[in-house]
């Protein structure tokens, strides 16, 4: 395995592909990239990590050595360091994390002034400065003013999604008597049993302790299905797991049955178009690998939907230009709600939470009125020099069929093939991991979605020999 460098980030082995010293070089191939583009020869940066063993000393690190004034989030999730630099009016950020990748990963996420994640442009900037540029003056730096500023900036999130979910619709959950398990495995998502805690809702924790990791760190099926116990023995309504930096949340129901990202999105669509005036007026951004449930929810409201190329920061920028007010990827469980720049995983735990109050109902009883998809994913293993042998391969094969092809970023992005009104399956290779090639299909019929897989896996299979 090598280090993984793309837009969404950059990722590695920790003392393999990702040394103290190859992190200081990144932060400072950031740096520079700052300085240029904000003019200061002295800018402010947030610093924070998540709970990996290594994020503390990768941390302390990056802070000996480059000159600039850090504000320092400690352990958080990156929902609240991005909106800590937002909070502090900070240059960027650097958050220290590899997400849903095992403890022994770690890597980078690094912002900007909104607290969102670089675009693909300015993280190619990063990417090249790294492979030009040399760290000038390499030595520890004497008497650094850093500002711990944690305690806060957990306070100041935590008002900030509580004002996103609103002051009436607290109260409903209030009064509803929710009772949920949580399982943050050991990552930052620990907060959200507090937040939580606020508004009266009883909350079962499980895995607490920040670097105590008990399963896989990536939230799915096989991952989460043990809290089905857990939820019988306190008979509560579901289990909401997190990844390690708490922007991804999936939710275990109580009949053992996993809540995909997809249903959790179309379910968030749901509640706020169903509370605004004049919904068609309205743009919903999704990536193109989403389910068509959230298209039919959003279709129900006749609001228009906008599909952009996987990655967050695709989402982010589409919905500031079409002024959305929610967005997401289906194909992972966060929800962006503006004036929030990321997915965010205990603002989508609300937000759920809110739709089953204002309902007065459970969660499990809203899902009975949405329309019943079945989404398979495979994750493929490749020789990453037929990356674009394998991609003409698959175009020409479903153009030979007839079917509508669309694709994002020309031939190193997404290609999704619309086999029928209510179907697809899409291709694209990993960003996060080197030699993964990831397909998904999608249709309201099972047999559909398996059928096109099957197809989809033995045509991806004869490209790739």
């Amino acid at each position: 395995m090598a280090l993984v460098q793309s837009f969404s980030g950059i990722r590695g082995i920790y003392d393999k592909d990702i040394t103290d010293s190859i992190a200081v070089r990144y932060a400072y191939a950031y740096y520079s990239f700052l300085r240029d583009k904000t003019r200061k020869n002295n800018p402010t940066i947030v610093i924070g990590i998540d709970t990996r063993p290594s994020g503390i000393r990768i941390s302390d690190a990056i802070m000996g050595v480059l000159d600039c004034s850090f504000i320092d989030a400690g352990i958080a999730p990156t929902p609240a360091i991005e909106f800590a630099v937002r909070h502090f009016n900070a240059d960027g950020g650097i958050i220290i994390t590899a997400s849903h990748n095992e403890p022994y990963w770690n890597g980078f996420k690094f912002l900007g002034s909104d607290g969102a994640v670089l675009n693909e442009k300015d993280m190619n900037l990063v990417i090249s400065n790294f492979r030009i540029k040399t760290l000038k003056n390499f030595h520890k730096i004497q008497d650094r003013k850093v500002l711990e500023k944690n305690t806060e900036i957990i306070k100041e999130y935590t008002g900030f999604i509580h004002g996103i979910i609103g002051r009436e619709n607290i109260e409903k959950i209030k009064g509803s008597k929710q009772k949920i398990v949580l399982d943050p495995n050991g990552g930052t998502a620990a907060i959200a049993k507090k937040i939580l805690e606020q508004i009266s809702v009883e909350v079962i924790g499980i895995n607490m302790a920040y670097g105590e990791f008990n399963r896989a760190i990536e939230p799915n099926e096989d991952s989460l299905i043990y809290l089905k116990n857990i939820i019988d023995e306190n008979k509560a309504d579901f289990a909401a797991g997190f990844d390690c930096d708490a922007d991804r949340v999936e939710i275990l129901m109580n009949n053992g049955q996993l809540l995909s990202g997809n249903y959790i999105l179309a379910l968030v669509v749901n509640e706020i178009l169903s509370k605004i005036n004049n919904p068609k007026s309205h743009v919903i951004v999704v990536n193109d690998a989403t389910s068509n449930v959230v298209r039919d929810i959003v279709q129900k409201y006749g609001a228009k939907l906008k599909e952009v190329q996987v990655g967050e920061i695709n989402v982010v920028e589409e919905m500031h230009k079409s002024k959305s007010i929610v967005g997401g990827e289906g194909s992972s469980g966060g929800i962006i709600i503006p004036p929030s720049k990321c997915r965010d995983g205990i603002l989508t735990l609300l937000m759920i939470l809110s739709a089953a109050a204002n309902k007065e109902q459970r969660v499990a009883d809203l899902l009975e009125e949405f329309p019943k998809y079945h989404t398979l994913r495979k994750r493929m293993e490749f020789d990453k020099n037929k990356h674009d042998k394998i991609k003409k391969h698959l175009k020409n094969y479903y153009s030979k069929k007839g079917f509508e092809i669309r694709e994002t970023n020309g031939i190193k992005g997404s290609l999704k093939v619309i086999t029928g009104k209510n179907s697809f399956v899409w291709f694209r290779a990993s960003k996060t991991e080197g030699n993964v090639f990831r397909i998904i299909s999608d249709s309201n019929s099972k047999e559909e979605a398996e059928r096109l897989m099957e197809e989809a896996v033995n045509v991806f299979n004869k490209a790739n020999e």
